[in-house]
């Protein structure tokens, strides 16, 4: 994409950042964008992309502060999540019981510790459980239809609604479909996550 012929690829600031404008004359402005704005990409220039805001300025950010949308950041735990600008919300730590409080607050340990210590048992499968319906997970439209090819690929149709496990292979989708299947598809059947 170039500015003539331009990308138009909506993407999200995921980190509060400046937009540099290039002036006439050879002086530059800057002008503050705050975290979460949506703009619209251009084209990309090296480590930079010219983005037009929806207040109808223009100029370049940082690449590393754009996220397509529906793309979520991967998973790094080498940060705590307060340090983290991709999950701003901590994970649950299972440290609450069905009552709402913490363990220590619901009558002492002998709840808790019934007989075989199935009670101890039956509240960590349920945290267990609220754990994974906690996980995150990128839902992607397909916008083309795609036929299998190979064992390790899906078949989907226009239309459909697929829940995105893994980006990591270039071009392509780790996908799961409604009925529990998984395989790759073409990132570009579902328009490179992009909505």
């Amino acid at each position: 994409a170039s500015i003539e012929t331009p990308g138009n690829i909506p993407v999200v600031l995921s980190a509060a950042c400046q937009l540099y404008q290039t002036q006439a004359g050879g002086y530059q402005e800057e002008v503050s964008l705050p975290l979460g704005m949506v703009v619209n990409a251009v084209f990309k220039n090296q480590s930079w992309l010219y983005v037009q805001t929806p207040h109808g300025e223009e100029g370049y950010v940082r690449y590393a502060s754009c996220l397509p949308l529906g793309i979520l950041p991967p998973q790094h735990d080498t940060a705590p999540c307060w340090e983290s600008h991709s999950d701003i919300f901590p994970k649950p730590v299972g440290t609450r019981s069905e009552c709402g409080r913490a363990r220590s607050e619901c009558g002492g340990g002998s709840k808790w510790r019934t007989g075989n210590g199935s009670g101890v048992a039956r509240t960590e499968a349920v945290a267990n459980t609220r754990l994974k319906a906690a996980t995150r997970q990128t839902l992607l439209v397909i916008s083309k239809d795609y036929q299998s090819t190979g064992p390790s690929t899906l078949t989907v149709a226009k239309g459909d609604v697929v829940a995105l496990i893994s980006s990591k292979v270039k071009d392509w989708f780790w996908v799961r479909d409604r009925r529990g299947q998984e395989g790759f598809i073409p990132a570009a059947v579902a328009g490179h996550g992009f909505l």
